[in-house]
């Protein structure tokens, strides 16, 4: 008699169906508790994801393996991380639209955000994390933000998760404690979130690259004087500027620096295409108002000047000239092909 082997997948909380042992279902089929279910095998996991074209080289920790990228996509997906079951990684982090957020939202708890959630492409070349550099250390970065945007502590949720079967095939792959794995799983995952390739990296050094790209370019460079903090090739400086963004009060950096009070680090312009919310408090809702706000000398606000970073200066383009800006920083975009979507969770 076939045996139907009830494994633990996506009930609340990870906990498993009860099961009276040799229980028999409609069909007479035999019923076998959880803990009697076979093993799970999982597949051998994707290889990482080479480091795409335009980027510079780098080194991972040795803790982002192919098995860790595996396990930690599945948590950046799963809502069972947060407090409520309905609020994940992903809900924020939103891969559809460049792994960022395109408004302030709230907390799983129902907090109001402060800011926007950045975007998570291309962190593995930043040395200070979050809009205000105060985390050195993805591990803490991750821990606070569950703790803060999910309400809950990574620890709990995991060790709920590890009493489903599909989840315990991928801890025990790592061989590594519960809470140590889950952690280095969701670092590896988000490390290896990469913005590159795009169709400025493929004709810069072309001939053929469209005239009015290029032209863009050496605007970017030159009179508008973009690439003073979106530095190429990661198109940030990594370095922390206020942009006269007074509307929603904030003390950015000035939290880890009181000297730099009011200032936010440099987002990287690499996918920014793709993105629907801008700076950190989502004030700007296109890419187009971003740049003009830039080009306007970030006094949309009515900020007092002196308190604008003086790299921020207002400049004047032609309507043909912002054009060409325009297209060269949607250049930096790669086409999202095909789109993230979520995977099959345990």
């Amino acid at each position: 008699m076939l045996a139907l082997l009830l494994v633990g997948c996506g009930n609340k909380g990870g906990d498993k169906q009860p099961v009276e042992p040799n229980g028999k279902d409609d069909a007479g089929r035999v019923l076998l508790p959880a803990d009697d279910a076979a093993p799970v095998v999982l597949p051998p996991a994707p290889p990482l994801p080479g480091v795409p074209a335009g980027l510079p080289a780098l080194d991972l920790p040795a803790t982002v393996t192919p098995d860790a990228v595996a396990l930690g996509e599945l948590l950046f997906w799963d809502t069972r991380l947060s407090v409520t079951n309905k609020t994940s990684c992903a809900t924020c982090h939103d891969p559809a639209r460049g792994f960022a957020g395109a408004t302030r939202q709230d907390t799983a708890t129902g907090k109001p955000h402060l800011r926007r959630a950045p975007t998570l492409v291309n962190l593995a070349w930043h040395k200070e994390l979050g809009w205000d550099g105060r985390y050195q250390f993805m591990a803490e970065h991750l821990s606070a933000h569950v703790q803060g945007q999910l309400g809950n502590d990574l620890g709990s949720a995991v060790a709920r998760l590890y009493d489903v079967p599909g989840y315990r095939a991928h801890f025990t792959r790592l061989a590594n404690p519960i809470g140590d794995a889950a952690t280095n799983a969701l670092a590896a995952y988000v490390l290896t979130r990469y913005s590159g390739d795009a169709p400025w990296d493929r004709v810069e050094r072309s001939p053929d690259a469209p005239a009015n790209i290029k032209i863009g370019y050496q605007l970017f460079n030159n009179k508008a004087q973009c690439s003073v903090c979106h530095t190429p090739p990661l198109y940030t400086d990594l370095r922390y500027h206020r942009l006269g963004l007074i509307a929603s009060p904030d003390e950015g950096r000035g939290r880890v620096d009181p000297a730099q009070k009011g200032a936010f680090k440099t987002p990287t312009l690499r996918g920014a295409a793709a993105r629907e919310g801008f700076f950190h408090d989502g004030s700007a809702s296109s890419l187009d108002a971003a740049i003009d706000w830039h080009l306007a000398g970030g006094l949309g606000h009515g900020a007092d000047p002196s308190i604008v970073d003086p790299a921020l200066k207002k400049v004047t383009l032609s309507v043909a000239e912002r054009e060409a800006l325009g297209a060269f920083v949607r250049a930096l975009t790669a086409p999202a092909n095909p789109v993230p979507v979520k995977p099959a969770l345990p």
